[in-house]
């Protein structure tokens, strides 16, 4: 045989092992001889990364006890005699921050007001309060990084349907006042 068919049949014989090796088991239907050996594809693109969701827009924002946190509120909406609060604390600053939110299992600090009455975190059946827990020692504190964020959230009693706004009272940060409420 001449050297130039050994070495044709030799690329072609590293081809397909090639292609064999990066590609799923060729078919059992055979290849003329005539037809060129296929070559491997080029690689796939890898798919785009997951969007991440968009950070809920602030729907009322103000400063918090401790330098460089802020307090924004993400929701504040009424359904089915429920008030849902959900409020963003980040840290804007480049150090890391701690951040205590609960001591002493100290939840009646934080109530909302309106057409001058308070609420409060309401609790289930069985007395725990619908908010983010305490820890068994009864705090809960959390730290931020540079740029982190937490979202601590309450479920209080609704005000009555004709009430627009509410006043949310934290023990971390002054009122935050005229915080407006959407139906669901």
């Amino acid at each position: 045989m001449p050297i130039h068919r050994i070495a044709l049949l030799f690329a072609l014989s590293a081809a397909w092992l090639s292609a064999c090796s990066t590609q799923s088991p060729p078919s059992t239907a055979s290849t003329p001889a005539s037809t060129p050996a296929a070559t491997p594809s080029a690689p796939q693109a890898a798919p785009p990364p997951a969007a991440v969701p968009a950070a809920p827009a602030a729907i009322k924002a103000g400063d918090t006890n401790i330098s460089g946190i802020v307090a924004e509120v993400t929701e504040c909406s009424r359904k089915e005699g429920v008030l849902s609060v959900k409020v963003r604390f980040r840290n804007t600053s480049s150090e890391k921050k701690n951040l205590n939110l609960i001591e002493n299992r100290d939840y009646e600090k934080y109530y909302v007001t309106a057409a001058n009455k308070k609420y409060f975190i309401l609790k289930d059946t069985e007395g725990t309060y619908l908010t983010a827990q305490a820890s068994g020692f009864g705090n809960l504190g959390v730290g931020l990084d540079p740029g982190g964020q937490y979202t601590w959230w309450a479920k209080y009693p609704a005000p009555p349907a004709e009430v627009r706004a509410v006043t949310l009272y934290t023990p971390v940060a002054a009122p935050l006042e005229d915080v407006p409420v959407t139906d669901r």
